[in-house]
């Protein structure tokens, strides 16, 4: 693989990488995000749906970015709103084949009002419509309060929201995505609706096999697992230090995957047994994709500029690839640090 596309924020860039041709370009900023020191980094997060080449931005506005990066040198924007008018605070894909006719391929946001909103795709089939449809889904146990973040199962037929009371106590929320019927296999996700979990939880992820749920934490070096077949919940500790940005890089059907500013570890999610990999350095995450990681070494930056080496390496740390070195601009340093940047490997 010679040839990757970085999806970052602050401000809004596509960058195209060619290792072959020791290049990396970026295009100009296709927004201006602020981010305002005095609160959380929350969300400025990516979804990728690689079959159509369009890649989903959401930074807690009234719109999703919908980014079309079949041509990443000259990227196409447009804007998916609700019919409300609220914001959307995160978003997911299910992504699986066989949907039902009412959920399939269908981008699912979570509002500021505790609805989650869909969006189909469009007569084209290429890209969604620009308005949410048909009516939200209400997670009656958010109160009206912001859906923090979103996994959706592969069929399309339950949704997990991660919510926050105004007291700091914390669930994981199964909702029920109708209409019916469902695969009889998935119907253990309604005999227990709702966890706790750690407190100012800020991502939750769901493993291929639908099995384990993983909720994480900035600022913190704890994380809560979920077994969504015993319906029992743990809270475990991480390998490594409190965590900057604690989505995983990877997650299977096993294992969880960090890295924390170039600390690679990870979690057994039966056992709970953290283990730290390979630590090549302080580093930023520049981005994080289904395989790899691309990492900038703070110890290799010249003092006085932008520019930095960059090094590509696998979810665990254990191969590493030299790349060419870019150029971040006076932004670089705020989504260096929050690691939720996507890399797509094209």
């Amino acid at each position: 693989m010679s040839k990757y596309v970085l999806c970052a924020s602050l401000p809004l860039r596509i960058w195209t990488i060619d290792t072959s041709a020791n290049t990396a370009t970026g295009t100009a900023p296709l927004n201006q995000e602020q981010m305002d020191p005095a609160h959380r980094p929350w969300p400025f997060t990516f979804v990728a749906d690689g079959p159509r080449d369009l890649v989903y931005h959401i930074n807690g506005g009234a719109s999703v970015v919908e980014i079309d990066v079949s041509n990443p040198k000259a990227p196409t924007v447009t804007q998916l709103k609700t019919n409300k008018g609220v914001n959307l605070m995160c978003a997911a894909l299910a992504g699986g084949f066989g949907q039902p006719s009412h959920v399939d391929q269908r981008l699912y946001a979570g509002g500021s009002d505790g609805f989650i909103y869909t969006f189909p795709l469009d007569s084209s089939g290429k890209t969604r419509k620009t308005t949410s449809d048909p009516a939200p889904y209400e997670v009656l146990e958010a109160h009206n309060r912001p859906i923090i973040d979103l996994a959706i199962t592969s069929d399309g037929t339950h949704a997990f929201a991660l919510i926050q009371s105004n007291d700091g106590k914390a669930a994981a929320v199964t909702k029920d995505l109708k209409p019916m019927p469902h695969n009889p296999q998935s119907h253990y996700y309604a005999d227990r609706p709702q966890w706790d979990t750690i407190p100012n939880p800020a991502s939750i992820s769901l493993t291929p096999d639908e099995r384990y749920l993983i909720v994480t934490a900035y600022g913190s070096n704890m994380c809560t697992i979920i077994d969504t077949k015993t319906t029992e919940s743990h809270q475990r500790y991480l390998a490594s230090g409190v965590a900057t940005a604690p989505r995983p890089v990877r997650v299977d059907d096993s294992t969880a995957y960090f890295c924390t500013l170039g600390d690679f570890h990870k979690i057994d999610l039966a056992s709970g047994e953290a283990k730290s990999e390979v630590n090549p350095g302080l580093a930023g995450v520049v981005g994080a994709g289904d395989k790899h990681v691309l990492l900038t070494l703070f110890d290799q930056h010249k003092k006085g500029t932008n520019v930095y080496s960059c090094s590509l390496f696998s979810y665990d740390g254990k191969e590493r690839v030299d790349m060419p070195a870019m150029d971040f601009g006076p932004a670089y340093l705020p989504w260096l640090l929050l690691e939720t940047n996507l890399l797509l490997e094209v």
